[in-house]
């Protein structure tokens, strides 16, 4: 391994020395009828010019070398980074600006050499993700979508950095489709919706449902929310997505910045959730409801595929809609909680596993540090909670109209920190 030498920064003082030079005295005679006259040259300025100084700051420089076996693409992506972290004289690496300025002002003392190791995983036709750990502290995320691995997000914890894993708000909108077997999964009604928020500076997040009944303006007229996913893309005649206008509306109507979507059916839902081995839920109370087949009892208990849609699409329950959109916001959290207990090297495996189930317009970098960052969460900082609205009636539908308290919780989502339910 070539090992960068550090460059030597110099500092010059340039000097101009100070000339002077005494008075010329010329006489000169001229013959004016009998007249002599004698004109003496003006003396000669003296000008005395200052040295000019210039002075270069010494640049503090640490010597970083990172080995990665086993794949050398991977190796120079992150050694590219971390030369460049111990030396700013160093070419700046492929990554992103931000992370740039995130790392500029932070000089690490010390030369090292470190040892890495990746963990990678293909994620269906996107590409590869990677995460590779450097003396098992210090997190690096790395993508390769056709042109090589490349350095999305970095946490130098040796260092006592915080982490970057892109911007720190991030916002995302979750879409469960009530489309059965053998119907389009991702161009059918939606019949569960949820904004999902994330602060990983401040380690904060939130679940916030959206009545799937609520009455949204879209391209093509006013209707319920949960229409749109499937008009639009059959008005279309099958060429633009749902999803990208029901994300739209989300942001016009929450002033949040929601960046993309995931979107599942009934049955990817219940593979996803037996892939991921279930989830841990506490069901508030039993039901025995025959439509959702919904079988359940009160308490905390795992949950496996059927069983967890049954929980989450259940509405013949007190609140009705609401309460349903709440159950779901409980299985995104339990699936939170197993993804904590689970170490950061595994989420390659774990989106490979998503992305096997479910489909999304975010790019492989962004689908990879947004889940990144949901390993930095504080679970007791992360809200469920569901919009409120009241039940009117429009041209013969039941449609929901969001009430004045909705706008108090999108502003509670504004610091990516959704405030948790008081159940009392």
């Amino acid at each position: 391994m070539t090992r960068r030498l550090p460059l030597i920064v110099l500092a010059f003082v340039i000097t101009a020395t100070a000339c002077s030079s005494e008075p010329a005295t010329t006489t000169t005679t001229v013959a004016l009828s009998t007249t002599t006259t004698t004109t003496t040259q003006p003396p000669t300025t003296t000008t005395t010019t200052q040295p000019a100084t210039t002075t270069v700051a010494t640049i503090p420089y640490s010597a970083l070398d990172v080995a990665v076996e086993g794949d050398e693409a991977a190796e120079s992506a992150v050694q590219d980074l971390y030369y460049w972290f111990g030396d700013r004289m160093a070419p700046e690496p492929d990554v992103p600006q931000d992370l740039l300025d995130h790392l500029a002002e932070v000089y690490p003392d010390g030369s090292g050499s470190f040892s890495g190791e990746l963990f990678s995983e293909e994620i269906g036709d996107m590409g590869t993700a990677g995460v590779v750990v450097v003396d098992d502290q210090d997190i690096i995320l790395l993508v390769d979508d056709g042109d090589g691995w490349r350095v999305v997000g970095a946490w130098f914890a040796q260092y006592d950095i915080d982490p970057w894993f892109g911007d720190p708000l991030r916002y995302v909108f979750v879409i469960g489709t009530d489309a059965r077997p053998g119907q389009d999964q991702q161009h059918f009604r939606a019949d569960s919706l949820h904004i999902l928020a994330s602060n990983v500076a401040k380690r904060t997040g939130g679940v916030l449902g959206i009545p799937r009944d609520t009455f949204v303006q879209a391209s093509y007229g006013g209707d319920k929310f949960t229409n749109v996913n499937a008009l639009v893309w059959t008005l279309s005649n099958n060429t633009v997505p749902g999803q990208d206008e029901m994300v739209q509306l989300a942001s016009d109507m929450s002033g949040l910045p929601v960046e993309g979507w995931i979107i599942t059916g009934f049955l990817s839902f219940q593979r996803l959730v037996d892939a991921f081995g279930g989830v841990d839920v506490d069901v508030p109370f039993g039901m025995a409801e025959p439509k959702s087949e919904a079988y359940l009892s009160a308490g905390l208990q795992t949950l496996f595929g059927g069983n967890a849609l049954a929980f989450s699409r259940n509405r013949t329950i007190p609140g009705g809609d609401f309460t349903r959109q709440l159950h779901g916001g409980l299985v995104i959290m339990a699936a939170l909680d197993g993804v904590l207990e689970r170490n950061i090297t595994l989420l390659p495996s774990l989106l490979s596993i998503l992305m096997s189930f479910t489909w999304t317009d975010l790019s492989l970098e962004d689908l990879l540090t947004v889940a990144a960052g949901g390993f930095l969460l504080d679970p007791a900082l992360v809200g469920n909670d569901v919009l409120p609205g009241v039940v009117v009636t429009r041209n013969g539908a039941s449609v929901v109209n969001l009430t004045e308290d909705a706008e108090e919780m999108f502003r509670d989502m504004d610091d990516g920190w959704l405030s948790q339910r008081d159940e009392g």
